[in-house]
């Protein structure tokens, strides 16, 4: 089991120390005040004793002005400014927190509270233990299973589950948001509703669940109560934005940095006694490295092997050696013996983390837990391995089908090994795709979070063992080889140990098929794929960025002259006192920055005052300008002259693929500036492009999993199955079905997959609430067979805590039983949209495999370039692409045989915006 990570508020304590002496303040020799100093130091060693923390961070707030200060300035504003005497101990601390090698952390930007949440939130994921000390009530909302609070008291700490927060304050840990949001918090400036209680507030949500629940029921609540909630509204929205915690902090905290190795006694005890605390100076002592009595500090001799796979004991594996190969022969005997065992654990070392400039430094292979060896070929000292017979000794073990290949990651190898000129013929198991698989909600799928999530063990890290230059971070060649020896030998041993773990687990729960003949042979595909890249006319999105500095250079102007005057177009408050203040639009939302500018509102603005408009095309423009057309040319690779994207096949947890650097998954669809950006990426010479689109998947694969007949005559009949749909709901023919039924019919077709609400459905056809209850209402009559499928869907994961995509990949709904309603909802949305999404994405990849499967079957120059959602992108020589529109047709209507025939949409052009 992991170590619990403890996660302690600094300034809350801080303060909290200061102000319990604020009557008889402590003095230092110098009779400065000392109380914060005393009572911190006192409760942190008191902590440090009774838990012994092995994971400890003490979090702290940004030196600048966080986000909230940012967008609304009365933040905090309340509050009396920090005395003196306390603002000159918060640098003490910080020193004597340095000297005891107490990790400490920080963000610009941030507050602690939203550091804790991150890290606190990625605990829970992981299911990893997790204490917040601090007596902030803010922090209570993030009370859920392995995180709890530790809030300071007379008497020590006081440990609070959710039962707890629950006893003390009449809500649960998921109310507590909204509980501040109405009693509010006049220390940070946060109203809430004026006149509602504590009593008030647990009552109230007791009975509906949720701020928003008790504002749907409002006309359900009396009296004086129900006057100062809707007095109140805008303030108890604005209240809930400024107490919600930021779970997305961008933090670079590598996992050791949480590590207590044991307090510095030497270089702390000076400062305390320089502070006068003689007793915390002889805690201190005593103490020495005993808060962390860690057994393995995660450093090893060159013959130390790694933790073994049951993470639920406390000892380690049995130890084997770690050898270093610098001559051929050795390396000989090592591949021999690969050989004779069938299956080997392989990593690869570079001089760069891009797979598609890097080359090998060494390589490691594992036959056994602890049997692992690291074949060096470039280091700073020593013999290695001449290149070219370690090359032609690798390509027998990895192009020998019948030696099964596992790795970590094993794309990124894989593609290495192809530039070296190797391309390994069996991947077997990639332990990264596994652990995915197992759970595909997790948070992080490196090694070293795997190893020690599974086998309890950590790992070296890659940054510790570089050496540090003026130049910056060192590469991997120049690390001493006993070192890289011990590093690479350990993850190529971590994998190997991973794979033995998770193999039996992937057959255990069904997942197979799914591992192996989906997942896995996916590796190889996106690997080429990657290295094949997508040409880019650089010459065409440079005429598009002039042409769009010229629009916004307009627009603009447009806007000054509107308004009268030039301001800053991008600043939220200076927009907010133009639309606003002058011009007297009527202010839609409240939030932290005050009244909302964000799109919804503006689009609804724009019906009555031409400047929200153009501030509208303004920000669209601007973006795709500064994340597209100027950043794309950058992105060419110099050596191949196109774009190489990264398709993460973990990114998400329905299975669909993403992609990074850049993300051309994100390049706008439907409109004219997506498509101009689009018309960029152009084919090879003498090639052109051919787009398979799978035709309304999602609603197809609802159809199926539903076998609702009405729907699936419509597919199978080839009719508009929008059309149909608004003709069954409005009960006109399908030939007098209007532009507007269509567009209801077709926003509640996709959105019932989203569980979208009448109040949703309201809001996105700009119609009133009633017909939006009865068009669903409608639809649910219609296709009644749907309405049973979401049902016994969230039936089934209510009692299994997950559900499965039709080819059995899992997704776990952690949240589907939870008290709170409006958390309880967004699971149920989830586990009815995982089982469409996920198999519409395991159908678009089953796709990708025939078709590539056939391309090379058939030895066709063509190849697969590009997977965008339900679309695949083909770049053919021209004498072949009437043969790849053949083949596109057969191989993706026959992915798969479901209930609704599968419909593909071919088109060929020689741009990627020519295709739609």
């Amino acid at each position: 089991m992991r170590d619990a990570l403890y996660l302690l508020d600094g300034y809350s304590l801080i303060y909290r120390s200061y102000f319990a002496f604020i009557r008889q303040p402590l003095r230092n020799p110098r009779g400065q005040n000392s109380s914060a100093i005393f009572g911190f130091f006192r409760s942190l060693l008191a902590l440090l004793s009774e838990r012994r923390p092995q994971q400890f961070l003490v979090v702290l707030d940004s030196r600048t002005p966080t986000f909230r200060h940012q967008k609304y300035e009365a933040y905090k504003a309340t509050r009396d400014k920090t005395p003196e005497d306390l603002t000159a101990q918060i640098p003490v601390i910080e020193q004597m927190l340095e000297a005891l090698e107490v990790p400490m952390a920080r963000v610009d930007g941030y507050e602690a509270d939203d550091l804790i949440a991150t890290l606190a939130t990625a605990c829970r994921e992981r299911g990893q233990p997790c204490y917040i000390v601090s007596g902030d009530k803010d922090l209570l909302q993030l009370v859920d299973g392995p995180v709890r609070v530790l809030r300071p008291g007379r008497d020590g700490f006081e440990d609070l589950d959710r039962e707890g927060v629950h006893r003390d304050w009449g809500v649960y840990p998921e109310q507590i948001l909204d509980y501040l949001a109405l009693t509010g918090d006049t220390s940070d400036n946060v109203p809430g509703v004026k006149g509602i209680g504590d009593k008030t507030a647990a009552r109230l949500l007791n009975q509906y669940g949720s701020l928003e629940a008790i504002y749907e029921h409002i006309e359900e609540i009396s009296g004086a109560v129900k006057t100062r909630l809707q007095d109140g509204r805008d303030a108890a929205c604005l209240s809930r934005d400024l107490i919600l915690l930021e779970t997305g902090v961008p933090l670079q905290i590598p996992d050791d940095r949480f590590r207590l190795p044991g307090l510095n006694a030497e270089a702390a005890i000076p400062l305390f006694l320089e502070q006068g605390m003689k007793s915390l100076a002889d805690q201190v002592r005593q103490a020495g490295g005993a808060a962390a009595a860690d057994p393995d500090s995660g450093t090893q001799d060159a013959d130390a092997g790694v933790a073994g796979p049951d993470a639920a004991q406390a000892e380690l594996a049995a130890r084997g050696r770690y050898t270093l190969v610098t001559d051929a022969d050795e390396l000989e005997r090592w591949i021999r013996r690969a050989r004779s065992a069938g299956e080997v654990a392989f990593d690869t070392e570079t001089d760069g983390l891009d797979s598609h400039v890097a080359r090998p430094v060494g390589f490691s292979l594992c036959i056994e837990p602890g049997a692992a060896c690291y074949v060096a070929l470039r280091g700073p000292d020593g013999p290695v391995v001449p290149e070219d017979r370690a090359r032609e000794l690798l390509h027998e073990l990895l192009t020998d089908g019948a030696v099964r290949l596992i790795g970590q990651n094993l794309k990124y190898d894989y593609q290495v090994m192809r530039r070296w000129g190797i391309e390994i013929s069996n991947l077997w198991f990639d332990t990264m795709i596994a652990a995915w698989v197992l759970d595909a909600g997790s948070s992080s799928y490196g090694m070293d979070q795997l190893a020690e999530t599974y086998l309890g063990y950590r790992t070296t890290a890659y940054t510790d063992i570089l050496p540090k230059t003026r130049e910056g971070q060192a590469t991997f060649d120049s690390v001493d080889l006993d070192t890289a020896c011990r590093y690479a030998a350990e993850d190529a041993d971590v994998t190997l140990r991973l794979y033995r773990l998770f193999a039996p687990r992937i057959k255990e729960r069904g997942f197979e098929r799914l591992f192996h003949d989906m997942e896995m042979p996916l590796v190889r595909l996106l690997a080429e794929m990657e290295l094949a890249g997508i040409a880019i006319d650089s010459a065409t999105l440079d005429d598009y960025s002039r042409e769009l500095g010229t629009q916004l250079e307009a627009l603009e102007r447009e806007v000054y002259d509107l308004v009268g005057y030039e301001f800053n177009i991008a600043s939220t408050r200076q927009l907010q006192q133009v639309l606003f203040e002058e011009r007297k639009l009527k202010p839609l939302r409240k939030t932290k920055t005050g009244y909302s500018t964000d799109t919804a509102v503006l689009q609804e603005l724009a019906r009555e005052d031409p400047v929200p408009a153009k501030v509208l095309r303004h920000r669209l423009l601007a973006k795709l300008k500064s994340t597209y057309v100027d950043a794309l040319p950058r992105m060419v690779d110099p050596e191949t002259g196109r774009i190489h994207t990264h398709f993460n096949q973990t990114g998400t947890a329905t299975g669909r693929l993403s992609s990074k650097d850049p993300n051309l998954q994100n390049i706008p669809i439907r409109d004219e500036e997506g498509r101009r950006i689009r018309e960029a990426f152009v084919p090879a010479d003498g090639h052109r492009f051919v787009s398979a689109d799978y035709s309304q998947i999602e609603l197809v694969v609802l159809a199926h999993l539903s076998g609702d007949p009405g729907l699936t005559a419509a597919f199978r009949e080839g009719h508009d199955v929008h059309r149909a749909t608004g003709a069954l709901i409005f009960g006109v023919d399908p030939r007098e079905v209007s532009a507007e039924q269509r567009r209801i019919a077709k926003t509640i077709n996709f959105g019932v997959m989203y569980g979208m609400s009448a109040f949703r459905l309201s809001r996105e056809l700009g119609i009133p609430r009633q017909d939006a209850d009865r068009f669903i209402e409608a639809y649910f009559r219609t296709y009644s067979r749907i309405r049973e499928f979401i049902d016994a869907t969230v039936a089934v994961a209510e009692k299994n805590g997950a559900v499965r995509t039709l080819f059995g990949r899992e997704r776990k709904v952690p949240d589907i039983n939870n008290r709170n309603k409006a958390v309880r909802s967004g699971a149920q949305r989830v586990a009815v949209n995982t089982p469409i999404q996920g198999t519409a994405a395991d159908i678009v990849k089953l796709a990708m495999l025939r078709i590539d499967r056939r391309l090379r079957d058939e030895n066709l120059a063509s190849k697969v370039i590009l997977q965008v959602h339900d679309e695949l992108i083909i770049e053919a020589p021209e004498q072949e692409t009437e043969a790849v529109r053949a083949l596109l047709e057969q191989e993706m209507t026959a992915a798969v045989s479901l209930d609704v025939p599968l419909r593909v949409s071919i088109e060929v052009g020689d741009s990627w915006g020519r295709l739609h």
